[in-house]
């Protein structure tokens, strides 16, 4: 059940992350045009590209995360027995957990925080802006719970096999 949530939040933020990609690249054209071509810049179109820009950051790392496609060194960890490497992973996602949590929490705050504040250009509330990070550390959370519960899944099952070979 846990994972299919996660594969869900995981297509709903690719699916969001592609929208506002699209979006904000349509934004930044239609700026140069106006600025360079037309000689009438826009306003808003760089405080817009530029908040785009943050969510689409935000839900691509997450679904990076839910993936698994981070970039990583792991000579020293696939070198290491078994046991070892399961700790060591464990321990960086129980990490990956706290930073998750700690940037959801802090993101709540900030949201707070924002509540009064309106965009100068977009005439919005900077909460919408910065409502990409409690999301991110929601989503982070879900999929690294997501990730240590496949991990011990996959270590039982494996113990099973090796106690059932040994018998």
């Amino acid at each position: 059940m846990w994972h299919k949530f996660s594969l869900f939040l995981s297509k709903l933020a690719n699916g969001f992350a592609v929208f506002l990609l699209g979006a904000m690249s349509v934004v930044i054209l239609l700026g140069v045009f106006f600025r360079y071509v037309l000689m009438k810049p826009l306003p808003w179109s760089e405080d817009l590209g530029r908040y785009l820009m943050v969510w689409v950051a935000l839900l691509g790392a997450g679904v990076v995360m839910q993936n698994k496609a981070h970039v990583a060194v792991t000579v020293c960890v696939e070198a290491m027995p078994a046991r070892i490497r399961f700790i060591l992973l464990l321990i960086a996602k129980l990490l990956v957990l706290g930073f998750a949590l700690g940037m959801a929490y802090l993101g709540v705050q900030l949201l707070r925080n924002m509540m009064p504040q309106v965009s100068p250009t977009l005439r919005i509330p900077m909460s919408w802006v910065y409502l990409g990070f409690p999301f991110y550390g929601f989503f982070l959370a879900v999929s690294t719970i997501d990730q240590i519960l496949e991990d011990m899944r996959q270590t039982g099952s494996s113990r099973s096999v090796e106690n059932s070979a040994v018998r």
